[in-house]
C-alpha cells in the first residue's frame, strides 16, 4: 500500500487516540470521572456495534477537508466494514473497507476494482486476534491512566438526566492542559509535516487521489502547542457512550514563519450495540488486485 496512504492511516489514528486519550487521562476521582470511565468500559465491552463518524479540519477559519464514515465492526469474528468519503484539497474520494474471510479488503469509489490487502506481518497480526474479543480495558490500561490523573477532574462535569441517560462535559484552556499532553500532541503535529519526505513513489490503490489533500493541510513546525480541548458526551440508560463531539484547537507557525491557527472537530455516533452484522462482499465475478503491504511500504 502507498506510504502516503498508510501514513495517513497512522496519523488519523494516532490523533483519535490523542483525543480520547487526553479525554480520558484528564479526568479525576469525582463523579464526572467515574460516571465517564464507567461508560468508556461498558463500551468498550460491547461485541458489536455501528460508529459514525464526521471529523472536520478548519486552519484558520477556512475548511481544508472533512471525512464522514460509517463502521460496523464485530470483534468477536473479527470483522468490519466501512464507508468513508473523503473532501477536501479539490479531491472528494469514497472508499469502501471490508475485513471477512481473513482478508482485508478495498476499494475506492471511482473504480471497479477490489484491492486484497496481503502481507505476512498483517496476517499475522490479524490472526492473534481472531476470535478473540477483548472484553474491554485491562486493569493494566486503567491503573496507568489513574496514575495521570490530576486536578483536571475539576473541569468535569456529569449532569444526569431523568430518563436514566447523563451528560458529561470538559472544557479545557490554555494552561489547564497538561504538559505531557501538550509535548505529545507537538511531536505528532511535526511528524505529520515531516510525512512528505517519507511518502515514496508506489502507487497504492488511490493513485494520486488524496496529494491535493495532502498539500493544502498546514505544515507546522515552530511554536506548535495546544491550546483548547473540549468533550461533551452522551451516556445512554445502558451506561454506554452513544455520542460524543471532541474538538481540538492547536495553533503554531510554518517554516515560512505564517501563522496558523487548526481546528479539529470530531463528532462520534454509536448504535445498534451488540445487534450489528458487518456488510460482507462476494468476490466472485469481481475485478481483485492483490496488494503487498511490505512491498508497498517499503
Amino acid at each position: 500500500m502507498n506510504k502516503r496512504i498508510a501514513l495517513t492511516g497512522v496519523s488519523a489514528a494516532v490523533g483519535s487516540l490523542l483525543l480520547i486519550g487526553s479525554a480520558y487521562a484528564g479526568l479525576g476521582d469525582a463523579p464526572g470521572y467515574d460516571a465517564y470511565k464507567s461508560a468508556v468500559k461498558e463500551t468498550f465491552a460491547v461485541q458489536n456495534v455501528t460508529k459514525q463518524m464526521k471529523v472536520t479540519v478548519n486552519d484558520n477559519g477556512t475548511k481544508l477537508f472533512d471525512v464522514q464514515s460509517t463502521v460496523k465492526a464485530d470483534k468477536a469474528k473479527n470483522e468490519m466494514s466501512a464507508e468513508i468519503n473523503l473532501s477536501g484539497g479539490g479531491a472528494n474520494q469514497g472508499v469502501s473497507l471490508y475485513r471477512q474471510d481473513g482478508k482485508q479488503i478495498v476499494k475506492a469509489s471511482d473504480n471497479n476494482v477490489y484491492n486484497i490487502i496481503e502481507g505476512k506481518e498483517w496476517k499475522e497480526k490479524a490472526g492473534e486476534h481472531r476470535g478473540q474479543a477483548p472484553d474491554g480495558i485491562s486493569a493494566e490500561v486503567e491503573n496507568v491512566v489513574d496514575a495521570l490523573v490530576g486536578n483536571l477532574k475539576d473541569y468535569v462535569t456529569l449532569s444526569p438526566q431523568a430518563d436514566g441517560t447523563k451528560n458529561i462535559a470538559m472544557q479545557l484552556n490554555g494552561s489547564q492542559i497538561p504538559a505531557v499532553a501538550n509535548a505529545i500532541g507537538s511531536l505528532v503535529v511535526k511528524q505529520a509535516a515531516n510525512a512528505e519526505e517519507h511518502r515514496g513513489d508506489m502507487q497504492g490503490p488511490f493513485g494520486d487521489k488524496f496529494q491535493g489533500l495532502h498539500d493544502s493541510m498546514p505544515k507546522l513546525t515552530q511554536d506548535v502547542k495546544i491550546d483548547k480541548f473540549d468533550l461533551a458526551a452522551k451516556v445512554n440508560a445502558d451506561n454506554r457512550i452513544e455520542k460524543q463531539q471532541m474538538t481540538l484547537t492547536i495553533s503554531g507557525k510554518d517554516a515560512q514563519g505564517v501563522a496558523h491557527e487548526v481546528v479539529v472537530a470530531a463528532d462520534f455516533g454509536l448504535s445498534n450495540f451488540n445487534g450489528t452484522t458487518p456488510d460482507h462482499v462476494d468476490l466472485n465475478g469481481k475485478q481483485v488486485k492483490t496488494i503487498d503491504v511490505k512491498k508497498h511500504g517499503e
